[in-house]
C-alpha cells in the first residue's frame, strides 16, 4: 500500500529523522537532498534510509558522509585524471545518487555511472566507483528531468509502512507543545 506525498515532505521528514538518529544538521540536510532525489529518480530511497537506521551503530551518519568522500575523489581526479572511491562497507545508492548526477553534470564521469544507475534502486549497495574526467552532461539532456517535474506535480507514491516508519523518527526530533508552554510559563 503506498500514500502520496510531495518531494518536500522527503526532505522536511529524512532531514527530522536524521537529526533525531544523531545527524547534524549539515550532514542531515544533505542526507536529505539525496534520498529525496534517489526517491523521485531511482525509487527505494526511503526504504535505504530505513535500512541504515536498521544497521544500528551509527550506520546511518557513516552513510551520510559518502557525498562528502565523493567530493574529495573529485578534487583528485581533477588534479590526476582519475580516482577510485571504495565504501567500505558498501553505500545504498540513495546516499550519493544526486551526488552523482550532479559530478556527471561537471564533467566528471563515474563507473558505473548514472546512465547505468537507471536500472538500481535506492537500496542498491555501491562498493566502489571510478571516477574520470569527461564531456559535462548538460542539464535538459538527464531522463531525470522529466521525474522531477512529475514528482513536483503529482506527488511521489512512496510505501506506506517506510513512510510511517520515518514519520515515526521525525517526530522524535520535534519538541512538544507542553516543553514549548512550559517554557513560556512564568516562574514563581
Amino acid at each position: 500500500m503506498t500514500v502520496t506525498v510531495a518531494p518536500r515532505e522527503v526532505v522536511d521528514q529524512v532531514h527530522r529523522a536524521s537529526r533525531s538518529h544523531g545527524c547534524d544538521p549539515d550532514l542531515a540536510d544533505r542526507l536529505a537532498t539525496e534520498i529525496a532525489f534517489c526517491e523521485i529518480h531511482h525509487g527505494g530511497g526511503i526504504a535505504a534510509w530505513v535500512g541504515l537506521v536498521d544497521a544500528g551503530d551509527g550506520r546511518l551518519a557513516e552513510a551520510a558522509h559518502g557525498p562528502f568522500r565523493l567530493a574529495a575523489a573529485e578534487v583528485v581526479a581533477r588534479s590526476t585524471g582519475s580516482a577510485r572511491l571504495t565504501f567500505d562497507p558498501p553505500l545504498p545508492l540513495a546516499v550519493i545518487a544526486r551526488s552523482l548526477r550532479d559530478l556527471e553534470r561537471r564533467g566528471v564521469r563515474c563507473t558505473p555511472g548514472v546512465d547505468s544507475a537507471a536500472v538500481l534502486t535506492g537500496t542498491d549497495p555501491v562498493p566502489s566507483l571510478e571516477l574520470a574526467l569527461g564531456e559535462p552532461v548538460r542539464a535538459g539532456t538527464s531522463r531525470s528531468d522529466g521525474a522531477s517535474e512529475a514528482a513536483y506535480h503529482d506527488g511521489l507514491p512512496v510505501d506506506r509502512t517506510l513512510w510511517q516508519r520515518l514519520s515515526d523518527a521525525a517526530a522524535d526530533f520535534l519538541v512538544s507543545e507542553a516543553i514549548l508552554d512550559a517554557a513560556l510559563e512564568p516562574t514563581s
